[in-house]
């Protein structure tokens, strides 16, 4: 699938969210939002996720490559549009800390549903390649929280826009992927072959966001420490990676049934 951006799809991301506030809207996928924010706030949140869902189920119950590509390039535009208005407003009104865990916990739930329901609903290399992508997605959402801290060169704004521009379509293309697979596990609907490959490929775009993320980061650091930020590559996708993503979520697991446990 072509990733060029239009004119209009890169002056809708560099008008929208900052890089680094991108993630905000996963906060509306954690279990413990509805008990842990104000009422009116999740009601809000619940509304836009509906929005979303209607969106990512008209992507996957199409049939073949050429279809997707039609209904992808309609809905995708949308999907940015809403996901990065629920950035927005879950960053006004969630307080920091819990904004913060809240996203780490709906990306370790990502992680805890595609290991425990990917290897039966789609097969061992697409379970891996979504284990991937979120054990990606939180290495990115690590990045953007160090981006936070560090002001932008006077000098250099024009291109930290030009790279959140980027950073932005990558991510988003990836989580819309990610959604779409995650969806149809949720209810248990399968996916047409060439629609499988499609939003496959889209996964590999969470590579991409990584190095756009990782390049914000270096613009702001003296080159000593932008030397230290590590590449990452499709190849790293290998079994010492595979083996932490899946000791980390499921000591996240661990951690949640037990506190559960105690209330």
């Amino acid at each position: 699938m072509n990733t060029a951006l239009t004119f209009e799809q890169e002056e809708l991301f560099c008008r929208s969210e900052r890089s680094e506030g991108l993630f905000s809207f996963l906060v509306s996928r954690a279990k413990r939002a509805q008990r842990s924010i104000a009422p009116s706030a999740a009601d809000v949140l619940a509304g836009c996720a509906d929005v979303i869902g209607v969106i990512l189920h008209s992507a996957i119950e199409t049939r073949t490559k050429a279809e997707y590509d039609r209904v992808f390039s309609n809905l995708f535009p949308k999907y940015a549009a809403v996901t990065a208005a629920l950035s927005q407003f879950a960053t006004a009104v969630i307080q920091k800390p819990l904004l913060e865990q809240l996203v780490r916990e709906s990306i370790c739930e990502i992680e805890a549903d595609f290991r425990d329901k990917a290897l039966a609903a789609f097969g061992t290399a697409v379970r891996d390649q979504t284990m991937f992508t979120a054990w990606t997605l939180r290495k990115v959402n690590e990045l953007t929280d160090q981006i936070i801290a560090l002001p932008v060169p006077a000098e250099r704004r024009s291109e930290d826009a030009e790279f959140s521009a980027k950073f932005n379509h990558h991510a988003l293309r990836a989580q819309f992927s990610l959604d779409c697979l995650n969806v149809a596990l949720d209810c248990e609907q399968a996916i047409y072959p060439e629609v499988l490959e499609e939003l496959i490929d889209g996964l590999r775009s969470m590579v991409d966001a990584y190095t756009w993320a990782r390049r914000g980061l270096e613009l702001r650091l003296p080159s000593k420490e932008a030397e230290s930020i590590p590449a990452l590559s499709m190849e790293q996708a290998d079994a010492d990676m595979m083996d932490f993503a899946f000791s980390a979520v499921t000591e996240w697991q661990e951690n949640e049934e037990s506190a559960d446990a105690s209330q």
